[in-house]
């Protein structure tokens, strides 16, 4: 019996212990929770550092990627538009050859005369209106003093000839001199200029003033070298003094040495 009451005093301890907790914890509940949120707060601004610092490093990530996509999609468009630009120049140009060709071929049917086409393929910048070289030489049966056109403009003659190449004085040149009619008959004698631009000067055979700007100028045909009636180019300038007898008469061609690619070569007939 004794046994028995001491068994079932400890258990009502163990179930009054059990129930002072219950009661305490429900009483410091409130408690509790006011200092849970006040440790929160104290570290809230710390998470939110925390937070806003992994977001940073997340969108700038995420920016740096987006970044380098765009620089590669730049660079394949750049590309793509460079290789447009060539083909697109490129297609330019062969029509342009075509034409240049096409005219050239014209030429030489409309010409009673035996022509050679010659390639441009070497010009000094310094020397524009001077000189320039053709890729036809003494094995193609070039020859000095043969007369070069571009189209149906004189722009001279061969100076010089080797075995693979020639090289060609222009009308434009210093030193160049050629007898010259007017279509309005009036002689002269045309001269190049070294002023770089690519004119020439009118010196005619006589005081009167009847020249008149827009004159066509042709080959006379009083020479050994060039035959009559070969285009020159057009009186563009007149300047007159006070004493209206010297006069400054200027020739401008119509060649564009810029984009100058082909010439003719007239064949003489004892070379035919």
């Amino acid at each position: 019996m004794i046994r028995k009451d001491k068994s079932s005093s400890k258990k009502n301890k163990i179930l009054f212990l059990f129930i002072g907790i219950i009661l305490l914890l429900f009483f410091f509940r409130g408690a509790l929770n006011h200092i849970i949120d006040g440790v929160g707060y104290l570290f809230f601004p710390v998470q939110k550092s925390i937070y806003n610092t992994g977001n940073y490093f997340k969108e700038t990530s995420y920016a740096v990627t987006e970044y380098k996509h765009i620089l590669e999609e730049n660079k394949r468009l750049k590309t793509e538009n460079v290789k447009l630009d060539m083909v697109t120049e490129f297609n330019v140009t062969l029509v342009e050859e075509n034409e240049r060709l096409k005219n050239l071929l014209e030429m030489k049917e409309e010409s009673q005369k035996d022509l050679r086409v010659a390639r441009v393929n070497f010009r000094t910048p310094s020397n524009l209106y001077e000189r320039f070289y053709i890729d036809l030489g003494k094995k193609d049966g070039m020859a000095k003093d043969m007369i070069v056109l571009s189209g149906k403009n004189l722009i001279g003659k061969i100076g010089k000839v080797y075995d693979d190449y020639s090289m060609v004085d222009m009308v434009t040149g210093e030193n160049f001199n050629i007898s010259a009619l007017t279509e309005n008959s009036m002689l002269g004698i045309a001269k190049g200029s070294n002023e770089g631009n690519g004119e020439l000067y009118f010196e005619p055979n006589t005081f009167e003033n009847t020249i008149k700007s827009g004159e066509k100028v042709y080959t006379s045909g009083i020479s050994d070298i060039y035959p009559k009636g070969l285009y020159i180019g057009y009186i563009s300038e007149i300047d007159q003094d006070e004493s209206e007898i010297f006069r400054s008469i200027k020739i401008k061609t119509d060649i564009d040495v810029l984009n100058l690619s082909e010439v003719l070569v007239i064949i003489p007939k004892e070379k035919e």
